[in-house]
């Protein structure tokens, strides 16, 4: 067969790639966004700092318990309680374990409120989102102990916040997760399991030595619902990824 004949009976495997300026950006957009790691820490670092400044200082300055959340400090009028229980930590054990929490979820919470354009600083939407979470940790607590008087400390409730937001957080950098999502679901999954052996474990210990106290479980869960279903409001708006046709985006 010449070569004439070869040519005039080759034909491409594939249709042939349409690429353009969009598509181009649009992959690169998607790679861009992907988290590299130790990336958007800071945050966390700065609020685990402050966390171990007020530790060192409570040490010599009798403990935590003036500053812990309960309803005897509210029914004294101690309502600063509502915030100074989110730094404060029963011992070196527990201060270790929320900083190092902390400093695993904040960088990818930290890079989705820096996507899109508008809206607050990211610094100031993700200490926003810090406290509220506290807080929505605190009410759930107090509102399911009002006959209880032990005290609550540590910054765990809004560390579940942010656990919770990275339930409707594509790691990935696409689109924010639906509720129902295999996404979510798998996250509130491993979220459930892993409150369920720190609760049997830590609480099973301090009852077997007769002590009060344990994992106040009930706090993490309202942290972690206020992440889930409120936390994507403080991301920021992005537009819609461009519809899609069969070479790539739609001009």
């Amino acid at each position: 067969m010449s070569e004439r004949e070869q040519r005039s009976h080759w034909r491409p495997r594939h249709p042939p790639t349409i690429s353009s300026p969009m598509s181009r950006s649009s992959a690169l957009q998607r790679v861009t966004d992907r988290p590299r790691a130790g990336e958007g820490g800071w945050p966390g670092y700065l609020l685990g700092a402050l966390f171990a400044v007020v530790a060192g200082w409570q040490i010599s300055n009798g403990g935590p318990i003036p500053w812990a959340l309960s309803i005897p400090a509210l029914n004294e009028g101690r309502y600063e309680t509502i915030l100074t229980h989110m730094v404060s930590h029963a011992g070196l054990p527990h201060l270790i374990m929320n900083t190092l929490a902390l400093l695993t979820f904040s960088p990818l919470v930290v890079r989705a409120m820096r996507r899109g354009r508008g809206g607050l600083p990211m610094i100031v939407r993700y200490l926003l989102f810090f406290v509220l979470g506290g807080l929505a940790s605190a009410g759930l607590f107090i509102a399911m102990n009002l006959d209880q008087t032990l005290p609550m400390v540590g910054a765990s409730g809004a560390i579940c916040a942010l656990w919770g937001l990275l339930a409707r957080i594509d790691p990935e950098g696409g689109p924010d997760k639906a509720l129902w999502s295999p996404h979510a679901l798998r996250v509130t999954r491993d979220f459930v399991i892993s409150n369920a052996i720190l609760v049997l474990l830590i609480n099973g210990l301090a009852a077997a030595a007769g002590a009060q106290g344990g994992i106040a479980w009930e706090g993490h869960l309202g942290g972690y619902l206020f992440g889930l279903l409120l936390g994507p409001l403080f991301l920021p708006h992005r537009p819609p990824p461009p519809p899609m046709g069969p070479w790539g985006p739609r001009l």
